[in-house]
């Protein structure tokens, strides 16, 4: 079994067309063995894992409609997340986290900007993780200081912004921390939204 398309075709799924996540989910699984591979339309490649029940993130865990088992973002993936933000984003909030038995090695991340991030006083974001030593607000993005109402313009789009603190060194996320935890390294705005676009690479995902 895989895949079914509007047409009535099915596909085993290492044959399939490119599938949207919400049609990977509705794939037919009874037959499907361990470690089967399909990438998705956002060109990200997820493995089968059979026997996994991890709760499900839709990004680097997907649970299909069926409920049984789980798709895996693979290990060797290289990945580009963008992770909805905005002004109303809490201090120290977790934007997504790391499966269990995970490894992740982040590297530059940057902002995607759609409407201005304005007001407050002085204001100023980051990205960091909650997990030592990479938990000092802007250690992954804003470092020490954070980006500014300045940086943060829709007019500028997708930007690096300031590189975080931690970068040049190394970032090792391991499963359970989060790799995204949002800084308001100083006041906070009271407008503006955008993506935090995470960038790095899966060493390991067990599923379990």
């Amino acid at each position: 079994m895989g895949y079914k398309d509007s047409n009535g075709h099915y596909w085993e799924l290492d044959d399939a067309p490119r599938l949207t996540l919400a049609q990977l989910k509705t794939a037919d699984l009874r037959n499907e063995p361990d470690g089967v591979e399909v990438r998705l339309d956002n060109g990200l490649t997820y493995k089968w894992v059979k026997d996994s029940v991890l709760d499900g993130d839709d990004v680097f865990v997907i649970v299909p409609d069926e409920g049984r088992g789980r798709f895996l973002l693979a290990p060797g993936s290289t990945f580009d997340i963008a992770i909805p933000i905005s002004y109303a984003n809490t201090d120290a909030e977790r934007l997504v986290i790391a499966p269990t038995n995970s490894l992740l090695a982040i590297g530059r991340c940057y902002w995607e900007v759609t409407a201005d991030f304005t007001g407050g006083t002085a204001s100023a974001i980051g990205i960091s993780s909650d997990a030592a030593p990479h938990s000092t607000k802007g250690d992954i993005l804003g470092g020490s200081g954070g980006d500014v109402a300045a940086t943060l313009v829709a007019s500028a789009g997708k930007q690096l912004g300031t590189v975080g603190a931690d970068y040049a060194g190394g970032i090792l996320i391991h499963g359970g921390d989060s790799p995204a935890r949002f800084d308001r390294i100083t006041d906070a705005f009271t407008a503006g939204t955008g993506f935090f676009h995470l960038v790095g690479q899966v060493l390991a995902n067990p599923g379990a």
